[in-house]
């Protein structure tokens, strides 16, 4: 089974391998949007070069091959905007979690939701998971709400569980299963 080939979302939406050679890019954006990003994500401050970015994309894709995470661009029309993967997966378990992050000036469109839906699709798919979570600081209301219209269920909140920039932040916990999801219709085209 060859997990390192992309995932078609739709007509225009593609999750495709993290990759060395998307290092020059992806700085690009980061660099761009500094300020917005950071908010929510601590690599940020570890972003200073696109070496950083290809180091990165390069143990990505050392992940990938041990099948211990599954991480990849997003990219509308082949423009990168994007990142979400599977990571922490714990396959006695059959679990992982879902991370996501997008350009701002890609946001608003339904990409992220999209994306998440079809990664879901996969996790439970392809290569068998039961439980996929989002974990997202409780304030970050945009990325909450892409777990809430995917059909995650809230499960709570766990007090303090992030160090964002030397602060303890709460963390809303949401997830699904893949009985749970079997069950709901599939969401909507945005």
């Amino acid at each position: 089974m060859n997990l390192t080939t992309a995932l078609p979302v739709d007509g225009d939406l593609t999750l495709r391998p993290r990759d060395p050679g998307d290092a020059v890019e992806m700085y690009a954006i980061v660099e761009r949007h500094r300020a917005d990003l950071r908010r929510w994500l601590t690599w940020v401050d570890a972003t200073h070069t696109s070496t950083d970015v290809r180091r990165y994309a390069q143990y990505a894709h050392a992940q990938f091959e041990r099948h211990s995470a599954f991480d990849y661009s997003i990219r509308e029309n082949d423009k990168l905007v994007g990142a979400i993967g599977l990571h922490s997966l714990e396959w006695e378990n059959r679990s992982a979690q879902m991370g996501y992050w997008l350009s701002p000036e890609a946001r608003g469109r339904g990409i992220v939701t999209r994306a998440a839906a079809a990664l879901t699709s996969y996790a439970f798919g392809r290569l068998d998971l039961h439980r996929v979570e989002i974990r997202c600081v409780v304030d970050n209301r945009s990325s909450r709400a892409v777990a809430e219209r995917l059909g995650y269920a809230f499960e709570g909140v766990l007090t303090e569980a992030y160090c964002l920039h030397g602060e303890f932040r709460d963390i809303a916990l949401y997830a699904t299963t893949a009985s749970r999801n079997r069950r709901r219709p599939a969401p909507l085209e945005l």
